[in-house]
């Protein structure tokens, strides 16, 4: 017989006599026949409502709402259709709530997360994320009341840190984001990246210690003459090399040598020069002592 168009049937069982621990237990069941819902009621006024997927239970939520014996007003606990627990949930009397994910195939703890309900905190939530084979911390993302973000990074095998960012969310600061990120078996630094509110931004990348390069970037309110201005150091924090994009498109590559300028190229981009390259040098004195321009397929002009 088909079973399209049945509706699922619903059993209440009352303990009228006060024979068992429980006044009620309502299930429900599908067409087939198959238990898909169960609600308890408890002598003590805790609830509990289960759903299955044929003979495999998904859910469990248990309320201590009316009982209130317990420091928490509903716990809940969910299966895959394997039987494998994926996550489970407690929200507490005073409103935090706990929730907490697990890896299905290890059944392992993979992710946990903080909410302060009631507000007597710094912050409105942390979550925490665990690798699944090592167990090991490998993140934490706190949210702050006042709506800034930081999100910490560690390392799956050993849980040093490796990353931290700083997001203003509710932009009471003058900068948008703060991103760092460092080594992870030294714990120095290797990269800071800083976006400031009208998207002018400064990356910086060390090695062993020192500072090796920094990008900065020009954002909407047009603060400087170029667009993007790239450094890097030598192994004595010198500057070796600068490479600059103007507003209007032109190129300009300043090289050093122990920390003086040697020789500047300019790459006429917007074509509003004579030339398309001029490349000057300068003496250990930073006199000029030659200047060289070129066309567009390099050749020497004469100007």
């Amino acid at each position: 017989m088909s079973s399209a168009g049945q509706s699922p049937t619903t059993v209440l069982v009352e303990d009228t006599a006060n024979t068992y621990a429980w006044s009620s237990i309502c299930s429900t069941y599908d067409p087939f026949g198959f238990l898909t819902a169960r609600d308890t009621v408890m002598d003590n006024g805790r609830t509990t409502s289960e759903t299955f997927f044929g003979p495999q239970r998904l859910s469990f939520t248990e309320t201590d709402t009316a009982a209130n014996n317990a420091n928490w007003d509903s716990r809940t606990t969910e299966w895959n259709w394997m039987g494998q627990k994926t996550a489970r949930t407690i929200t507490y009397d005073n409103g935090d709530q706990r929730i907490e994910r697990y890896d299905p195939n290890t059944g392992f703890r993979i992710q946990r997360t903080e909410i302060d309900g009631d507000d007597n905190k710094n912050w409105a939530s942390l979550t925490t994320t665990y690798d699944a084979d090592t167990h090991v911390r490998t993140g934490l993302e706190k949210v702050l009341d006042n709506g800034r973000i930081d999100i910490t990074t560690f390392d799956a095998d050993s849980g040093a840190r490796t990353s931290r960012t700083i997001i203003d969310g509710a932009d009471n600061a003058g900068w948008h984001s703060r991103a760092f990120t460092y080594d992870a078996d030294t714990g120095r630094l290797t990269s800071s990246h800083i976006v400031q509110d009208d998207g002018r931004s400064d990356l910086v990348t060390y090695a062993d210690g020192r500072l090796a390069s920094m990008l900065q970037t020009d954002g909407s309110s047009d603060t400087f003459d170029w667009q993007t201005r790239e450094t890097t150091y030598d192994v004595n924090g010198r500057i070796a090399l600068v490479e600059e994009v103007q507003d209007d498109g032109d190129l300009i590559v300043s090289s050093y040598a122990g920390g003086r300028l040697t020789d500047q190229t300019t790459y006429d981009n917007s074509g509003d020069a004579a030339w398309h390259v001029q490349d000057v040098s300068y003496d250990t004195n930073g006199d000029v002592t030659d200047t060289t321009y070129y066309d567009e397929i390099g050749n020497i002009l004469i100007l």
